[in-house]
């Protein structure tokens, strides 16, 4: 039985984000969409898809936090895929395979552009299901680490979407204003961006609405021929204060100059992220895999990695004086969850512990009661492995719930047991009729668990809870009738053989 944080989402849609190299024109972008829909639109599973070319389409939760509303540009398409309906369909993350197999011809013709197959998480979001971020006191060494981190990436069986944080080498054309000649020529360098600004883009002067679809800009712009160049943009005249025209080539020096890469931070420190998806596949075994692989590992450039953050709680990066890779994604959103719940089901314990020592007055009762809860493991593994579901976060809720239920099914048979030992039965006949009294009303409760749990098993998040509810509860049921009067029996004949005969 495999880890996971949550089961894959069945949802009808997901996104395919294209992500040319810096500085692609618009059209160049639309070939590759257009190739990419093509593929997609073969699937039979598609119903329909919307192309969004330039920008991403209509922001969610997971958009947000991978960054979408901040990725524009000539070189940005997202295709948002339609799928139909669930009933005559597989699950999502086969047909998200499925698709990405079949890019592969398409990614071949492209190889400089990134093609990214977005599912939508069933739980909370993260920038990537699997993320390495990169640490170290000099950032230009850490881009040049996230390429060496990136190939290992690419190693992992199942890894999509493979990509960094370090933006790809390119230039621009930076408009230089000389501040004496435009003074002098009665120009304010604010005039000469809103002409250059409104040359290359065109202007918005409203918005056009239509019933069923986003608004859409209404923008005046010269045709693309008449602002290719930059002659052409030297070649304008610029109005001054006194309404003369002033050629803005003796104005402005245009230079081809590289774009500046940014730098980020996490928590104040810098950081170079190295990210990727799987489809279909446990991505807490892939940050495992890549944890073994990279951790003392040398780069080409003579820097040695050490990688953290798999404990139970949040590791700090020390960026003063070494390299580190600290994994974040699934992997770090697992840990805490099931940190926070293995308290929480430690807490349980100690409560019920403390409250039946009240209730029975001894130390070592309450032991034999709680000897159900381990009890329910026997059936929770089995549960997920004969529906080849993964032991997620509300699997492991609903093991915690069991602990409350089958403690009080031991409950119901000591107490049973006292009150026929209280009515002068021996210990032998007190086990054996308690057993047979609560035998129908303990399988009953168990049967209304079981049933009541049962409508959920086709649920792609909370399938997990049913299953640990229903064959836990079964497991335990089955085993608290034979184990607890046992454990009790055996307990209670060893403190009569310890009492002194009378006489």
């Amino acid at each position: 039985v495999s880890f996971k944080m949550l089961p894959d989402s069945n949802v009808s849609t997901f996104a395919i984000q294209i992500q040319a190299p810096e500085g692609t024109a618009l059209p160049a972008t639309n070939r590759v969409a257009l190739a990419v829909g093509r593929v997609v639109g073969n699937n039979p599973y598609v119903e329909n898809l919307v192309a969004y070319l330039g920008r991403t389409g209509p922001l969610s939760f997971a958009g947000m936090v991978r960054g979408d509303e901040m990725a524009r540009g000539a070189n940005i398409c997202q295709l948002v895929v339609n799928l139909v309906p669930k009933g005559r369909r597989p699950h999502a993350a086969l047909v998200g395979r499925a698709i990405w197999k079949a890019l592969e011809p398409v990614r071949q013709r492209f190889p400089a552009t990134h093609i990214m197959l977005f599912l939508t998480p069933p739980g909370p979001p993260t920038r990537a299901q699997v993320v390495a971020r990169i640490y170290g006191p000099d950032y230009e060494r850490l881009r040049q680490t996230a390429a060496f981190v990136t190939e290992d990436f690419k190693k992992v069986y199942g890894m999509t979407d493979v990509h960094d944080s370090v933006t790809a080498t390119r230039a621009e054309y930076r408009v230089h204003v000389n501040q004496r000649k435009a003074m002098q020529s009665g120009v304010v360098p604010a005039q000469i961006a809103r002409l250059v600004n409104g040359f290359v883009s065109g202007t918005v002067i409203g918005s056009a609405f239509r019933p069923t679809v986003e608004p859409e800009d209404i923008i005046v712009r010269l045709k693309q021929a008449d602002r290719a160049w930059i002659q052409q943009v030297q070649n304008l005249n610029i109005i001054n204060a006194r309404g003369e025209p002033v050629p803005l080539g003796s104005l402005v020096d245009i230079r081809r100059e590289p774009v500046a890469k940014p730098i980020l931070t996490r928590d104040g420190h810098p950081v170079v992220y190295v990210m990727g998806d799987l489809l279909g596949f446990s991505p807490e075994y892939a940050a495992l895999v890549l944890d073994g692989m990279l951790d003392g590992r040398q780069t080409p450039d003579g820097i040695k990695l050490s990688t953290g953050n798999l404990g139970a709680f949040s590791a700090q990066p020390d960026d003063v004086s070494r390299y580190q890779v600290l994994w974040g994604g699934d992997m770090r959103l697992t840990l805490d969850v099931f940190r926070d719940l293995g308290a929480a089901f430690f807490v349980a314990l100690v409560f019920i512990y403390l409250l039946l020592v009240g209730y029975y007055q001894s130390f070592l009762m309450p032991v034999i009661v709680m000897g159900a809860i381990p009890l329910t493991l026997i059936g929770v593994f089995p549960g997920h492995l004969l529906f080849g579901m993964p032991f997620n976060a509300t699997s492991m809720i609903g093991f915690i719930a069991l602990a409350g239920v089958v403690v009080r099914n031991s409950l119901l048979l000591i107490d049973f047991i006292r009150d026929y030992r209280a009515e002068g039965y021996s210990l032998e006949e007190a086990v054996a009729e308690a057993g047979a009294v609560r035998l129908r009303p303990i399988l009953l409760t168990a049967l209304a668990i079981m049933f009541g749990t049962a409508v959920m098993l086709t649920d792609p998040v909370f399938g997990g809870l049913a299953i640990s509810l229903m064959f836990g509860t079964l497991a335990s049921t089955l085993l608290t009738l034979v184990v607890i009067p046992l454990l009790y029996y055996l307990w209670q004949r060893r403190i009569v053989s310890r009492q002194p005969a009378d006489g």
